[in-house]
C-alpha cells in the first residue's frame, strides 16, 4: 500500500470523522466517514486511497479505531442543557454569562440570572442567555 493512515479527526455532527491518509510522495488524501448508531462505519470506497477497500485489513483496523474514538466522544460529551446566546444576543459569546458553580446561568458581574422558560436574564444589567 502506498498510503498510510495519518490522522483521524472529529468533525461537527454526530458520528462524523475525517480520515486522512499520507501517500508515499508526501501528499494527503482525506475521506469523510459517518458512524451510525449501529456502529457501522460508512465510507465511500472511491474516497479511499488506491489499494484500500472497505474490506481490507488496514481499513477494518482504522474502522475499529474510529468506533473506539466515537464511543469516547459520546461518553465525554456534555449531556443535558447547553448555554448559548439567543438570536441577536452576544452575552454568552463575550463571556458575560457563564454557568455558575451550581450549574445555572450566571452574570459574571451580578450573579445568578432569573429564568423565564429557557431564557435567562440578569435583573441588574439585562444580560441574556438561553439555557436548555
Amino acid at each position: 500500500m502506498d498510503a498510510v493512515l495519518h490522522r483521524l479527526e472529529a468533525l461537527p455532527g454526530d458520528g462524523r470523522w475525517a480520515v486522512t491518509f499520507r501517500r508515499g510522495d508526501g501528499s494527503e488524501q482525506t475521506a469523510v466517514v459517518q458512524i451510525t448508531d449501529a456502529d457501522t462505519v460508512d465510507v465511500a470506497e472511491a474516497s479511499l486511497p488506491t489499494d484500500w477497500t472497505r474490506s481490507c485489513d488496514a481499513w477494518l483496523a482504522a474502522a475499529d479505531a474510529l468506533r473506539a474514538l466515537e464511543r469516547s466522544r459520546v461518553a465525554s460529551a456534555p449531556s443535558g442543557a447547553v448555554l448559548r446566546d439567543p438570536d441577536g444576543g452576544w452575552d454568552v459569546s463575550l463571556g458575560n454569562v457563564v454557568l455558575g458553580p451550581n450549574g445555572r446561568p450566571a452574570c459574571i458581574a451580578h450573579g445568578e440570572l432569573t429564568a423565564a422558560g429557557d431564557r435567562w436574564t440578569c435583573p441588574e444589567c439585562g444580560a441574556v442567555a438561553v439555557f436548555g
